[in-house]
């Protein structure tokens, strides 16, 4: 019995640390976020190319990605790899195709105010 009462009181205990901590956030300032964009480069057939977006002074990368011009997924004979680099982004880029194909990279960038 004692033990079935202490896993309540614990419980109860637990969800009051867990609602405190969510009013203490509810009042935390709230981000701002921007995205940056590179430009749109031109990535030639079996050539290497880094594309970065970095973000602006005062705000920190959180997350990035890039894009092609065919669209970000799916595209036969391109292989591309991104990371975070620095306080940005970079993607790698090769692509086996006749021609060119164009990819962008971006970046989400936040602060606090």
């Amino acid at each position: 019995m004692k033990h079935a009462m202490f896993e309540r009181l614990s419980a109860r205990f637990a969800v009051a640390l867990v609602s405190a901590g969510f009013a203490a956030s509810a009042g935390a300032a709230p981000l701002v976020c921007t995205d940056a964009v590179s430009a749109n480069i031109a990535v030639p057939q079996n050539t290497w190319v880094n594309i970065d977006a970095n973000c602006p002074v005062g705000y920190s990368a959180t997350g990035g990605g890039y894009v092609f011009n065919e669209g970000s997924g799916g595209v036969i004979g391109i292989w591309a790899m991104s990371i975070p680099n620095g306080n940005g982004w970079r993607t790698w880029v090769v692509q086996h195709n006749p021609g060119v194909r164009h990819v962008q990279t971006y970046v989400r960038c936040c602060r606090t105010p």
